[in-house]
């Protein structure tokens, strides 16, 4: 049995695939043979919360007021809250946590690099496009797991409220001209490329090397768009 089936503390149960649900709806995909191995999820998830998390941080500390700032910094504690949780589950499955972070870390900063922009609006643009569609991507992911790490996962996942403050920085942002609203939402349509193939990193090597790959991936993504999709309409932006 591969290293990263087993935990490092031999006092916890091993972990299973779940099965195919056939009765699944909402990607109608077996995520058991996207998902790659825990360690491996947790990882990318850990890198992911800590580059939103800084992310957030720098965005608030050049943010135009108080409120936008005092949002922001919320926000950034909710990402950071959100790495220590995954980073306290990854201890039990790894033996060095820097090392493992080391590769989704360099992967993801390649991404982060093309979607930097010098207008603090679009900065915020990117991470909220990039934290609601990575959550909705991560939070199907999960359930590629035995039942009880998918409750567990989604549960570290799930929006404590970042949503709702980032979109209210971008609506008094747009309030205060209208003529932003065109130039924004060309900006979250262009980083829904990179924000994927973020997604895709996440994946099994051996799932993507397989012929019909792409196939079983495409529900998964169709279900995330649409739901950022509707996070775009709620700012008045066109996805």
């Amino acid at each position: 049995m591969p290293w990263w089936w087993k935990k490092k503390k031999a006092d916890k149960s091993s972990l299973s695939i779940t099965p195919r649900d056939e009765e699944r709806i909402a990607s109608k995909v077996d995520l058991g043979a996207l998902a790659p191995p825990l360690a491996d999820y947790l990882a990318t998830a850990c890198s992911l919360q800590h580059a939103l998390a800084a992310k957030l941080s720098t965005l608030s500390g050049g943010a135009w007021g108080s409120e936008d700032a005092d949002d922001l910094g919320l926000a950034a504690g909710w990402a950071m809250d959100r790495y220590r949780r995954l980073r306290e589950v990854l201890e039990d499955y790894v033996e060095d946590v820097p090392a493992a972070l080391a590769g989704p870390r360099d992967r993801l900063a390649t991404h982060l690099d093309r979607m930097e922009s010098a207008r603090w609006y679009e900065g915020v643009g990117t991470v909220y496009v990039v934290t609601g569609f990575t959550r909705d991507f991560w939070h199907r992911l999960a359930e590629g797991f035995a039942p009880e790490i998918t409750t567990l996962l989604q549960g570290i996942l799930a929006d404590t409220g970042d949503e709702d403050v980032m979109a209210g920085v971008l609506e008094r942002f747009l309030a205060v001209d209208a003529r932003y609203s065109s130039r924004l939402s060309l900006w979250c349509r262009r980083l829904v490329g990179d924000t994927i193939l973020i997604c895709r990193d996440g994946l099994s090597e051996a799932s993507m090397a397989r012929a019909d790959a792409e196939v079983r991936l495409e529900p998964v993504l169709t279900d995330v768009v649409a739901l950022h999709t509707k996070r775009l309409d709620r700012l008045g932006l066109t996805a």
